[in-house]
């Protein structure tokens, strides 16, 4: 399949007004342990039981802590597995430092994606999926590309080469974090030749997961 084929609903996609709702009650437990976060909860939920955030929501935030909360509130409302929130809060201060650093960059390079990558890592519960969102609703950027959310959704459309643009790519679970870089630059030049936005096709490859071109062979053939 050819992504020009979609270039029309590509371009149109209401990318900024995508929007989860998460509840309260989810973050509860953590609140017991982090007063910090039982005050941000109630800014952001103020007296409703739930909350519904939209891409723009995270991007007004005020603060990189409350940029980072709303990320995850936004990308995971259900609550992330296991203990991986928790994990995530008791390394809280590492993580913020680590963005602070980053926020009043024009660009950053790829070796320096690699080893803040490397960083990352040591952040139990954080992973690419996590940390790619939290890039970009930073508005960082790699090599002057613009980050994008990278998660296994996504992955797996490319790994299903229903887009020949895509092939020489060869992202995979064991190459992931080190192809993201990689994973930008084509993400940005496809759009450009989409005349349209990298997170206007990054949220047409989340949203539209499950095409099939009309036009596949028959088995009998």
């Amino acid at each position: 399949m050819k992504l020009s084929n979609y270039r029309t609903l590509i371009s149109h996609l209401p990318v900024k007004e995508q929007s989860f709702t998460t509840k309260k009650s989810t973050w509860l437990k953590a609140e017991n342990d982090y007063s910090w976060l039982k005050e941000l909860n109630k800014t952001l939920f103020d007296k409703y039981g739930q909350l519904t955030l939209n891409r723009q929501d995270v991007f007004n935030s005020k603060t990189i802590e409350e940029i980072i909360i709303k990320t995850i509130y936004w990308g995971y409302p259900r609550g992330k597995r296991g203990n991986h929130f928790r994990n995530i809060l008791n390394s809280f201060d590492v993580l913020v430092l680590h963005c602070s650093q980053l926020k009043d960059s024009e660009t950053i390079t790829s070796a320096e994606y690699f080893k803040l990558m490397n960083d990352f890592k040591k952040i139990e519960g954080l992973g690419l999926s996590t940390y790619t969102k939290i890039l970009y609703f930073m508005d960082i950027k790699i090599d002057y590309n613009p980050c994008l959310i990278l998660d296994q959704r996504i992955i797996n459309v490319i790994q299903t080469n229903h887009y020949p643009c895509f092939k020489y790519l060869s992202i995979n679970n064991y190459n992931k974090e080190k192809k993201y870089p990689e994973y930008l630059a084509l993400m940005n030049h496809l759009s450009q030749e989409l005349q349209t936005k990298p997170e206007n096709l990054e949220q047409f490859l989340f949203l539209f997961n499950n095409l099939k071109s009309l036009k596949s062979p028959s088995i009998f053939s």
